[in-house]
């Protein structure tokens, strides 16, 4: 055995002996292949390694087995046409470290642990030119698939149409473009922000706030659609001042709402936001949830050791991970078929920011 094949996991090193003699006519097709204990005795590895590295090759077509009689070789074109095992996540963000992005990395690999491939991340600080020239270059290269958490979806149509040129199957993370078919996973933000206003609602609220933070991104569209529907279905007006939709935050109009009694809750597109609303208001002596009750999205880490720990709408981001590695294996096996959209469940995570202003 060399250095390289030290390197390399046991069960990968079986699987690629096997190929190996396939690939030079040791074994050829309908051949049985050695045994489990066979090949533990010959490659000095366990059999539980060896059940690992076999079951993944019957997964891939390479061999199958007759019960009772052991494994055989299905056909050298199996081989020859063998996936390449190299996924890539393309993550555009601001902050590599970001917990949530750290958890959806955890979820990803998880899954392409179990299914013998290897992640490739790349990261693009929130640039989407240089998103662009990343993925054009990586679709050059030998890929299973592409995983995309992209900084503008809109403008991405220009690129997804290049990948499904070279037929590299793809699945979009968090967020998708409009009236572009693709598969995606995220969470079911519009039910996720109806129930955090619903509750927001059922603790007295009435002139409840909304504030964005990327309104031009699909999660909080469908984030203040929640919004908008949980208070027509409550018979609540929404006045546009209560209305905070752009980047930057007003908060000399929010602390002119909040004193006057004309905003007592305001529900943020996502804890970047709220955790911001938290800082800027403390600062300009606004007591929370005395004077205002603040709702998050995501909950991210750091929301429970703010100062005033805040009260959010959670979501999985392992799981957006994990699903959406598992979404794209489905599509380069051939068992998922047209385009999909995953919706992950959300919960509410009540915590310090909500004072019930009922009686």
């Amino acid at each position: 055995m060399n250095k390289k094949d030290l390197a390399l996991p046991k069960y990968q090193m079986v699987k690629d002996y096997v190929l190996s003699q396939i690939e030079n006519k040791e074994f050829t097709k309908d051949d049985r292949i050695p045994s489990e204990s066979e090949f533990s005795k010959l490659l000095d590895v366990s059999s539980i390694t060896v059940r690992k590295a076999l079951s993944e090759l019957v997964n891939e077509g390479v061999i199958y087995r007759v019960r009772g009689k052991g494994s055989f070789v299905a056909s050298q074109a199996a081989v020859s046409e063998k996936t390449s095992n190299l996924v890539a996540f393309v993550i555009s963000g601001i902050d590599l470290y970001d917990s949530s992005y750290m958890q959806i990395m955890r979820g990803i690999q998880s899954f392409l642990g179990q299914h013998g491939c290897k992640l490739i991340i790349e990261f693009v600080e929130n640039d989407f030119e240089q998103e662009r020239e990343l993925i054009l270059g990586l679709i050059q290269t030998e890929l299973r698939g592409l995983l995309i958490y992209s900084s503008d979806p809109e403008a991405a149509k220009g690129y997804l149409g290049e990948i499904r040129k070279k037929s590299i199957p793809f699945v979009m993370l968090d967020r998708s473009p409009s009236g572009y078919p693709v598969n995606v996973v995220t969470c079911n933000n519009h039910d996720g922000a109806y129930e955090a206003v619903e509750y927001l609602i059922q603790q007295g609220h009435r002139r409840i706030g909304f504030a964005a933070y990327d309104y031009h991104l699909s999660p909080e569209v469908d984030r203040y659609n929640g919004y908008c529907n949980a208070m027509s279905n409550a018979s609540i007006p929404i006045p546009d001042a209560l209305l905070f939709l752009d980047k930057e935050l007003d908060y000399a109009a929010l602390v002119s709402l909040i004193q006057d009694g004309e905003l007592t809750a305001l529900f943020c597109a996502n804890d970047k936001r709220a955790l911001e609303v938290i800082e800027q208001l403390t600062a300009l002596d606004i007591r929370i949830p005395e004077q205002v009750s603040l709702m998050g999205f995501d909950d991210f880490e750091s929301s429970k050791f703010a100062k005033v720990a805040l009260s959010t709408v959670k979501q999985y981001f392992d799981v957006l991970g994990y699903e959406s590695a598992k979404l794209l294996f489905e599509i380069t096996e051939g068992s998922s078929y047209g385009n999909k959209k995953v919706m992950l469940p959300t919960s509410l995570v009540i915590r310090d920011t909500i004072k019930s202003v009922i009686g």
